[in-house]
């Protein structure tokens, strides 16, 4: 939340898995394979349940703490802060719900939900056709009836019924959040042996910049372990990509 007040908000435009496809999009053809089940790495060698046997110079293990313990034994997967995220429609905003694009947060903490937002002002897209889109967070454990009790905090937030409110989806994930208990270290190593690297919010802050840090450091120590001094690709970006919303 620190880093919400501070800086400025976006969303992918389209959703959260069109970013793997803008990636894709500016690197050569065929460098990307998806689909593809890994078994086992090392550090000059990838094994797919698929493929057989991919050689390579190095390899950097980007997934969630689990998986790439399952991967590589012996790396630590620390304990974690579950997160629910509850997608709500209704066909009739009305003026409550005319917050633009802020993200409303409940100081007073009278119910669950740690933050909402309608979320059809900022990425229209999201939403049913017609319809305006409420997507609230809970953190930690959510209570039993978790969908009524975030209509009741809902209301009282946007000072509107929300009975009508129809109930789009309701995600929730038990390892979201990599739990940073005392004495936790922001800088885990990324490099593990030369050739073989990790990454993830596992092995830095427990969040998106987190992740995003903790790749910059591995990419960093890729290239110079191989020598390199830049980028390793020659692709051009596309000319046009789709904006953030």
């Amino acid at each position: 939340l620190r880093a919400f007040a501070g800086g400025r908000l976006s969303v992918p435009e389209g959703g959260a898995e069109v970013l793997p496809g803008l990636l894709a999009r500016a690197l050569p053809p065929g460098t990307v394979r998806t689909g593809v089940r890994v078994t086992s790495v090392s550090t000059t060698s990838v094994t797919t349940a698929e493929h057989g046997v991919l050689r390579c110079r190095a390899v950097l293990l980007a997934t969630d703490a689990r998986a790439a313990a399952e991967l590589l034994p012996g790396l630590r997967v620390p304990g974690f802060h579950p997160v629910t995220v509850v997608h709500h429609t209704t066909d009739d905003p009305g003026p409550a719900l005319s917050t633009g694009t802020s993200l409303l947060l409940d100081a007073d903490r009278g119910g669950p939900v740690a933050h909402t937002a309608v979320i059809s002002n900022v990425d229209p897209s999201r939403a049913p056709a017609g319809r305006t889109l409420i997507s609230s967070t809970v953190l930690g454990t959510p209570p039993e009836d978790v969908d009524a009790a975030v209509r009741t905090h809902l209301s009282r937030l946007y000072g509107t019924p929300t009975n009508r409110w129809e109930t789009l989806a309701v995600h929730h994930t038990p390892d979201a959040v990599p739990a940073t208990r005392p004495a936790y270290d922001p800088h885990r190593p990324v490099r593990l042996l030369a050739g073989l690297y990790v990454c993830g919010d596992h092995r830095d802050t427990p969040t998106l910049q987190g992740a995003l840090h903790s790749a910059t450091r591995a990419t960093t120590a890729i290239l110079t372990d191989l020598g390199a001094t830049s980028s390793m690709h020659l692709a051009d970006p596309p000319a046009t990509m789709p904006r953030a919303a």
